[in-house]
């Protein structure tokens, strides 16, 4: 791998082989793999970064090297290969403990966005975008602005778009599926929410258009007119105000009772953040029904005794 110019069927079986290392027996397989790059590295080489330099490395020579990537022929490995260094980084990144140094980390932030850019089409290159947001789950809190100024947010409510209609409406086929399908893409953007402003805002539009928000306002001013409340909640319809089937928002309010518990959670908790913590704007928008038992757990309304939280 460190040699470059290598053919890509000869680089896939390595970085498989990397791979199937790196999950068998981390510890030892990752120190001696380091070892051995100790001994090839020479000043500003990928082999002196370790093994996630030459990684990154191989990884960025096969999105960047002619023909364009992914290319149009069947039989180009490279997405094969982009998405088997990105399983490898992954599982190097849940056994090894420290911090890479901040070029590395700086490269893996724009060859991500780079790949997040890409149509999602090519089916290829979507189970691509879908390590991409494995990857993202522990990323630094510093690949929000970047993603923020170059497309990634965009791209990553495409994957959400697509991966709640896959479970809502196409429906997998178990409640693991359910939730391997929608927990990351939900947890990646609830943390990116939580960093900045502006990632805020393009998520929140693209769940509630801003379009519709003045027909909401009004709706949203009726129903606090009614004066019904319940503990820190300040409206009491049961029903979304403005949730049409079919819609982004829609399919996430259904998620909120879903029988799988990490899928209901993270997608309350998104919810939530884009709702930015009023549990009154919380309720008009996704229904008192949809949203009492989350309620409780955040002590806005006292639940039932037994009710567990």
């Amino acid at each position: 791998m460190t040699r470059g110019n290598q053919p890509v069927p000869r680089l896939l079986s390595i970085v498989r082989n990397v791979h199937h290392l790196i999950a068998s027996c981390p510890v030892e397989s990752t120190t001696r793999m380091e070892r051995s790059l100790e001994g090839l590295a020479t000043d500003g080489s990928a082999s002196s970064q370790g093994l996630l330099g030459v990684l990154v490395a191989t990884m960025a020579w096969a999105c960047r090297c002619d023909p364009p990537f992914p290319g149009s022929d069947p039989n180009d490995r490279r997405p094969d290969l982009v998405l088997e260094i990105l399983r490898a980084i992954y599982a190097l990144g849940a056994c090894v403990r420290t911090e890479p140094s901040g070029d590395i980390t700086t490269h893996i932030g724009i060859i991500l966005c780079e790949l997040l850019r890409y149509p999602s089409a090519d089916e290829r290159l979507y189970e691509i975008k879908l390590a991409v947001v494995s990857l993202l789950l522990n990323a630094p809190r510093e690949y929000g602005a970047y993603l923020s100024n170059n497309g990634g947010i965009e791209a990553l409510v495409e994957i959400m778009e697509y991966q709640t209609s896959l479970v809502v409406v196409e429906r997998t086929s178990s409640f693991a599926e359910d939730a391997a399908a929608v927990v990351p893409i939900l947890l990646v953007l609830l943390r990116l929410v939580g960093i900045h402003e502006s990632i805020l805002k393009v998520v929140k539009e693209a769940v509630f258009p801003p379009e519709l928000e003045i027909e909401f306002d009004r709706m949203a001013a009726d129903e606090i007119g009614k004066g019904r409340s319940e503990g820190k909640v300040n409206a009491k319809n049961m029903a979304p105000l403005d949730a049409p089937q079919g819609t982004l928002r829609y399919r996430l309010i259904r998620l909120m009772t879903w029988t799988e518990s990490s899928v209901k959670r993270s997608a309350c908790e998104l919810l939530w953040a884009l709702c930015d913590g009023n549990s009154t704007q919380f309720v008009l928008r996704t229904g008192f029904g949809n949203a009492i038992h989350f309620l409780g757990m955040k002590g806005c309304v006292n639940l039932p005794a037994g009710v567990e939280t």
